[in-house]
């Protein structure tokens, strides 16, 4: 079955209606009068495609059903199916300087007393949420607290056993008896409750951004810094991450990937790949990727959001290439051990794509990429040959688009609006916007 006819097929759910920029660095600019066909929100929150709809599902600071507030800055997120519902697991990436009051709780005095051990650090207020949906109306039946005390949890990735891995961007240096962080936790969408915080810390102590498993139950993990690293966890055994082996990507011909000052990475050229043995993946600083380089290992410029699909997986690079407005890179691994990898995308020009974040697979099988820019954000579609087309715009708060993932029952697309703590269910007519 081919994409649009999937789609034509596929449950499209009435939603209420609340009602610039196309181009790419691959294929070239595309037709500036999409600029103007965005309907615009007189609500003020998302201008986005006419043959789209949008409603909210849930909101900072809106009590939940364990009687907790909605946490602020939402970010990743996965989707889930759990019996005949719909689970949603969402990042919050908070950390003290955004203000207990803007967390789950009204002071750490109730955070402590409320959850006690199932609280992972008394100085942390991040964490995540779980939002379980009717899979045909997208109505909330429940909303509750599912991880807490963690720190500044950025996004993460589904594992093959379906479960949600929520990642930590900050390390919080080890110092006395400060609880140490900068590690990976376990959620379980089915548990309706909270998880037990456990830092799954053979996967690496860094700044870490997302996951994505390839097909041999390999984890690929992203790190969030100008000169960061591609690093593969090899587990022990299948299904469990609890002991293994991490690696970094090193291209072989190629001593950098960011094409900052010059073309050394060719479009569409697949590069051999090898993978340097990372000795100290719990260090007391943010130094693990300096091991990596030393050893050979290629910088990349802020990997952030990584998706697998099929046989390969894409990795969104958000300020790479000569305009620093980002790169997206594919993966594919040949066995275990063996990948190549190529430059599938970069940004070349001023108009279109500014600073891909995360990132999913449609289930049409395009890329659906969200921005995250100091300018108007933006939620994009590329087809599988490289053509972007414009989903939706933020043109009101700056919020960056974030968690982005689809409905496991159909085509509904759920999306965050970081800064504004909102998180959006998207759907309607896809056929009509894709190109």
């Amino acid at each position: 079955m081919d994409r649009r006819t999937f789609i034509s097929v596929s449950a499209l759910l009435p939603f209420f209606s609340l009602r610039k920029l196309l181009g790419n660095g691959n294929l070239g600019f595309q037709n500036e009068n999409h600029l103007d066909k965005m309907t615009k929100d007189v609500n003020k929150i998302l201008d986005i495609h006419p043959s789209l709809d949008y409603r909210i599902i849930s909101k900072e600071g809106s009590k939940m059903s364990d009687g907790f507030k909605v946490p602020a800055l939402a970010d990743g997120m996965g989707s889930f199916k759990v019996d005949d519902k719909i689970v949603l697991v969402r990042n919050h990436e908070l950390d003290l300087k955004n203000g207990t009051k803007r967390s789950a709780f009204y002071n750490m005095e109730v955070q402590v007393k409320e959850l006690g051990n199932m609280h992972y650090d008394n100085n942390a207020i991040g964490g995540t949420t779980n939002i379980v949906l009717d899979k045909s109306s997208k109505n909330v039946i429940k909303e509750y607290l599912s991880l807490s005390g963690t720190h500044d949890n950025c996004s993460g990735g589904v594992t093959p056993w379906g479960t949600w891995l929520t990642c930590e961007e900050n390390i919080r240096k080890k110092k006395g008896n400060t609880i140490p962080h900068g590690y990976v936790f376990e959620v379980d969408p089915k548990k309706q409750s909270l998880n037990n915080p456990v830092p799954l810390k053979n996967m690496g102590r860094f700044y870490h951004e997302a996951v994505a498993f390839d097909k041999f139950q390999n984890a690929y993990l992203t790190e969030d810094r100008s000169d960061g690293l591609i690093y593969k966890f090899v587990p022990k055994k299948l299904n469990s991450l609890n002991k293994g082996e991490l690696f970094a990507l090193k291209i072989k011909s190629k001593k950098d990937s960011r094409n900052w000052s010059n073309q050394s990475i060719e479009i569409n050229k697949r590069y051999s790949t090898a993978w340097v043995k990372i000795e100290d993946v719990d260090p007391d600083d943010d130094t693990m990727r300096y091991e990596g380089l030393m050893k050979g290992a290629t910088p990349f410029s802020r990997p952030e959001g990584i998706i697998s699909d099929k046989d390969s997986l894409y990795i969104c690079c958000t300020s790479g290439g000569p305009l620093k407005r980002g790169q997206i890179w594919k993966i594919n691994p040949i066995n275990k051990n063996e990948s190549y990898i190529e430059l599938w995308y970069e940004i070349q020009d001023k108009i279109s794509l500014n600073m891909p974040d995360n990132i999913v697979v449609a289930p049409w099988g395009d890329l659906i990429v969200c921005e995250d820019n100091s300018k108007i954000n933006r939620l994009w579609g590329i087809t599988t040959q490289g053509k972007p087309y414009l989903i939706a715009q933020n043109s009101y708060s700056g919020a960056e688009f974030a968690g982005v993932c689809f409905s496991p029952f159909d085509n509904t697309l759920f999306v965050n609006l970081q800064q504004r703590g909102i998180t959006l269910a998207i759907d309607g007519n896809w056929d009509k916007v894709i190109i």
